[in-house]
Protein backbone atom coordinates (compact mmCIF):
# COMPACT_ATOMS: atom_id res chain seq x y z
CA UNK A 1 0.00 0.00 0.00
CA UNK A 2 1.57 3.41 -0.62
CA UNK A 3 0.96 6.48 1.41
CA UNK A 4 -0.44 10.02 -0.63
CA UNK A 5 2.73 12.31 -0.37
CA UNK A 6 0.95 15.55 0.30
CA UNK A 7 3.05 18.60 -1.50
CA UNK A 8 3.96 20.13 2.08
CA UNK A 9 5.28 17.36 4.41
CA UNK A 10 8.51 17.88 2.39
CA UNK A 11 8.75 21.83 2.83
CA UNK A 12 7.37 21.63 6.32
CA UNK A 13 10.36 19.47 7.09
CA UNK A 14 12.89 21.70 4.98
CA UNK A 15 10.84 25.24 6.86
CA UNK A 16 13.14 24.40 9.70
CA UNK A 17 16.48 24.09 8.34
CA UNK A 18 16.22 26.88 6.04
CA UNK A 19 15.11 29.13 8.61
CA UNK A 20 18.05 28.81 10.80
CA UNK A 21 20.58 28.96 7.93
CA UNK A 22 19.21 31.52 5.44
CA UNK A 23 19.62 35.21 5.61
CA UNK A 24 16.43 36.30 4.14
CA UNK A 25 12.61 35.32 4.41
CA UNK A 26 9.29 36.79 2.80
CA UNK A 27 7.20 38.01 5.79
CA UNK A 28 3.26 38.35 4.46
CA UNK A 29 1.32 41.80 5.71
CA UNK A 30 -1.73 42.66 4.18
CA UNK A 31 -1.87 40.03 1.33
CA UNK A 32 1.95 40.92 0.48
CA UNK A 33 5.13 39.83 0.53
CA UNK A 34 7.56 41.81 1.82
CA UNK A 35 11.27 40.40 1.51
CA UNK A 36 13.07 41.03 4.57
CA UNK A 37 16.85 40.35 5.73
CA UNK A 38 17.12 38.65 9.33
CA UNK A 39 19.36 37.24 11.86
CA UNK A 40 18.88 34.27 13.34
CA UNK A 41 19.42 33.15 16.87
CA UNK A 42 18.21 29.73 17.83
CA UNK A 43 14.40 30.12 17.10
CA UNK A 44 13.95 33.69 17.00
CA UNK A 45 14.84 35.73 13.60
CA UNK A 46 15.27 39.29 14.52
CA UNK A 47 14.59 42.16 11.89
CA UNK A 48 15.13 45.85 11.54
CA UNK A 49 13.20 48.39 9.61
CA UNK A 50 13.27 51.46 9.05
CA UNK A 51 15.03 55.15 7.20
CA UNK A 52 17.87 53.72 6.21
CA UNK A 53 16.98 50.15 6.97
CA UNK A 54 14.60 48.09 4.54
CA UNK A 55 11.04 48.79 4.31
CA UNK A 56 8.80 46.53 6.21
CA UNK A 57 5.13 47.87 7.79
CA UNK A 58 4.20 47.71 11.19
CA UNK A 59 3.95 44.21 11.63
CA UNK A 60 0.76 42.17 12.92
CA UNK A 61 0.29 39.84 15.83
CA UNK A 62 1.16 36.80 13.91
CA UNK A 63 2.60 37.03 10.08
CA UNK A 64 3.30 34.63 7.30
CA UNK A 65 6.92 33.50 6.36
CA UNK A 66 7.98 31.94 3.48
CA UNK A 67 11.39 30.62 3.21
CA UNK A 68 13.76 29.24 0.31
CA UNK A 69 16.80 26.87 0.61
CA UNK A 70 19.81 28.65 1.11
CA UNK A 71 22.15 26.62 -1.27
CA UNK A 72 19.56 25.59 -3.72
CA UNK A 73 17.13 28.66 -3.55
CA UNK A 74 14.03 26.43 -3.75
CA UNK A 75 10.77 26.63 -2.05
CA UNK A 76 11.34 25.54 1.56
CA UNK A 77 7.68 26.25 3.46
CA UNK A 78 5.32 28.43 4.58
CA UNK A 79 4.50 28.65 8.07
CA UNK A 80 3.16 31.51 10.82
CA UNK A 81 5.08 32.83 13.39
CA UNK A 82 4.21 35.50 15.99
CA UNK A 83 5.87 39.14 15.59
CA UNK A 84 6.82 41.12 18.47
CA UNK A 85 8.23 44.53 18.91
CA UNK A 86 11.37 45.30 20.67
CA UNK A 87 12.17 48.64 22.33
CA UNK A 88 15.30 49.79 24.12
CA UNK A 89 15.46 48.75 27.47
CA UNK A 90 13.23 45.23 26.69
CA UNK A 91 15.15 42.24 27.79
CA UNK A 92 16.08 41.25 24.50
CA UNK A 93 16.85 44.03 22.82
CA UNK A 94 20.58 43.21 23.46
CA UNK A 95 20.53 40.59 22.19
CA UNK A 96 18.57 41.73 18.78
CA UNK A 97 21.12 44.32 18.38
CA UNK A 98 23.89 42.17 18.88
CA UNK A 99 22.77 40.10 16.62
CA UNK A 100 21.64 42.26 14.05
CA UNK A 101 25.28 44.98 14.02
CA UNK A 102 27.29 42.49 12.43
CA UNK A 103 24.47 41.31 9.82
CA UNK A 104 23.72 44.60 8.65
CA UNK A 105 26.40 45.23 5.64
CA UNK A 106 27.13 48.64 4.62
CA UNK A 107 25.49 50.61 7.32
CA UNK A 108 25.46 54.32 6.64
CA UNK A 109 26.38 55.19 10.25
CA UNK A 110 29.09 53.54 12.86
CA UNK A 111 26.19 52.75 15.87
CA UNK A 112 23.01 51.61 13.89
CA UNK A 113 22.07 50.93 17.46
CA UNK A 114 21.65 54.06 18.27
CA UNK A 115 19.85 54.74 14.94
CA UNK A 116 17.36 52.22 15.26
CA UNK A 117 16.31 52.76 19.06
CA UNK A 118 15.38 56.58 17.59
CA UNK A 119 13.81 55.86 14.33
CA UNK A 120 13.77 52.16 13.49
CA UNK A 121 11.54 49.17 14.59
CA UNK A 122 13.26 45.93 15.66
CA UNK A 123 10.79 42.98 15.26
CA UNK A 124 11.60 39.50 17.21
CA UNK A 125 9.97 36.72 14.47
CA UNK A 126 9.22 33.31 16.57
CA UNK A 127 8.09 30.93 14.23
CA UNK A 128 5.57 28.12 15.05
CA UNK A 129 6.64 25.31 12.53
CA UNK A 130 4.02 22.92 13.74
CA UNK A 131 1.66 24.79 12.25
CA UNK A 132 2.36 25.74 8.95
CA UNK A 133 0.31 28.33 7.04
CA UNK A 134 -2.22 27.32 5.06
CA UNK A 135 -1.80 26.78 1.01
CA UNK A 136 -4.65 26.19 -1.14
CA UNK A 137 -3.53 23.44 -3.80
CA UNK A 138 -4.61 25.75 -6.20
CA UNK A 139 -2.79 28.21 -5.19
CA UNK A 140 -0.49 30.11 -7.23
CA UNK A 141 3.08 30.05 -7.37
CA UNK A 142 3.49 33.25 -5.64
CA UNK A 143 5.16 34.93 -8.57
CA UNK A 144 3.74 38.41 -9.24
CA UNK A 145 4.37 41.42 -11.11
CA UNK A 146 6.71 43.78 -9.67
CA UNK A 147 5.03 46.53 -7.36
CA UNK A 148 5.03 49.63 -9.12
CA UNK A 149 8.03 51.81 -8.28
CA UNK A 150 9.21 55.57 -9.33
CA UNK A 151 12.88 53.30 -10.76
CA UNK A 152 10.89 51.52 -12.69
CA UNK A 153 11.63 52.56 -17.00
CA UNK A 154 9.28 51.16 -19.22
CA UNK A 155 10.16 52.91 -22.86
CA UNK A 156 10.52 51.08 -26.53
CA UNK A 157 13.24 48.39 -26.81
CA UNK A 158 15.61 49.23 -29.44
CA UNK A 159 15.01 48.21 -32.72
CA UNK A 160 18.02 45.40 -32.85
CA UNK A 161 16.84 43.85 -30.46
CA UNK A 162 14.66 40.61 -31.33
CA UNK A 163 15.79 40.29 -34.83
CA UNK A 164 17.70 37.37 -36.33
CA UNK A 165 21.00 38.78 -37.81
CA UNK A 166 21.45 38.78 -41.86
CA UNK A 167 23.68 36.43 -42.62
CA UNK A 168 25.85 37.23 -45.38
CA UNK A 169 27.73 35.66 -48.39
Amino acid sequence: MTVPVTPAAPAAAAAPAAFGKSAICWVQVDGRDWPVWYAPVGDVAYVVSGPGEQDLPDLPASVSITVRAKDTREYAGRFTASATRLHPGDEEWDEAVGALRPARLNSPDTDPAARWSRDGAVWALRPDFDAPAPVARDAPSGAREPAPTTATTRGRMPGHLGKRRRREG
